[in-house]
C-alpha cells in the first residue's frame, strides 16, 4: 500500500509495520518484522517490479524481535547493509539480552523472553553494517534518538516531506495514540521524554511500528497526546 509517494507499507505482514522508501530505483526497507517475513517483503517489491537487489539498506528502530526478526534473511536475499542505532547493535548482533521494564515478577518474565527469542522465535542475528547516532543523515532523512522502549530506539525523520517514522516510540491502536507497553520499556520516563521530543517536530504523516498511518495533521495528534501525558510515569 502506499502511503505517500514513495513510501509504501508492506500491508501483507499483519504484525508489525515494515515499510519500503523507493527514490528513483533504489529501496529501503524501514524494519523487519519477525522471523519468516522476508518472503512477504520481497513479494511486495517484485509485485512493482523491483528485485531483492534493489534494496540498498535496512534501516532498523530498534532492536526488538518483532522488527529484526527477519533482517538475515532480507540481508541474504538482497546484499543491503544493516543500520542501527549504536546502543541496539548488539541486539540486533544477537550479544545481548532485551531489557524489560520494571514490572511485577520481571524475572521470570524476563526468562521467558529470553527463552522465546531464541526457540520460539529461532532469531538469527545479522551484523550491523552502519551503527548510527542521532542526527546523522541518511539521504534527507534524520535519525531521532528516541530511547526508553529500548536505549537505540531511533526514529527518520523527513523535514522537507513532512514525515515521521516512530517504530515503537508511539503506537496506534483503536484510534488512539499510546506509550510504549511497560513491560517492554526499561526506562518509561526516558519514553514519555522520547515522545515530547517527536512532538517538538513538524509532521503531516506519522507512521507506526503498530497500527495505521496518520496521514494528515499528524503532529497535532501527537502534540496533543503529548500534552495529555505531560511528565507522568504511566
Amino acid at each position: 500500500m502506499e502511503i505517500a509517494p514513495g513510501l509504501h507499507w508492506v500491508e501483507r505482514i499483519w504484525d508489525t509495520k515494515v515499510y519500503v522508501l523507493i527514490e528513483g530505483e533504489r529501496l529501503r526497507l524501514v524494519d523487519a518484522a519477525t522471523p519468516g517475513r522476508a518472503g512477504a517483503v520481497l513479494r511486495y517489491l517484485a509485485d512493482r517490479g523491483y528485485p531483492p537487489q534493489a534494496v540498498a539498506e535496512i534501516w532498523l528502530t530498534h532492536g526488538d524481535v518483532d522488527h529484526i526478526g527477519s533482517v538475515a534473511a532480507l540481508k541474504a536475499a538482497s546484499g543491503a547493509k544493516v543500520v542501527a542505532h549504536r546502543l541496539d547493535v548488539p541486539l540486533v548482533e544477537g550479544r545481548a539480552e532485551r531489557k524489560l521494564g520494571p514490572v511485577p515478577l520481571v524475572g521470570a518474565w524476563q526468562r521467558l523472553s529470553n527463552w522465546a527469542i531464541r526457540h520460539l522465535f529461532r532469531y538469527r542475528p545479522t551484523a550491523v553494517d552502519r551503527p548510527v547516532e542521532d542526527g546523522d543523515d541518511l539521504g534527507g532523512w534524520q535519525v531521532i534518538h528516541t530511547p526508553g522502549h529500548t536505549a537505540g530506539s531511533v526514529s527518520f525523520y523527513h523535514a522537507e516531506r513532512g514525515i515521521i517514522l516512530v517504530g515503537d516510540a508511539i503506537n496506534h491502536k483503536f484510534g488512539r495514540l499510546g506509550a510504549p507497553p511497560r513491560l517492554f520499556t526499561p526506562d518509561m520516563a526516558q519514553a514519555i521524554a522520547s515522545i515530547h521530543r517527536i512532538a517538538s517536530l513538524d509532521f503531516e504523516i506519522c507512521c507506526f511500528g503498530h497500527g495505521p498511518p496518520l496521514m494528515e495533521k499528524a503532529d497535532r495528534r501527537v502534540r496533543a497526546f503529548a500534552q495529555r501525558l505531560g511528565n507522568k510515569d504511566l
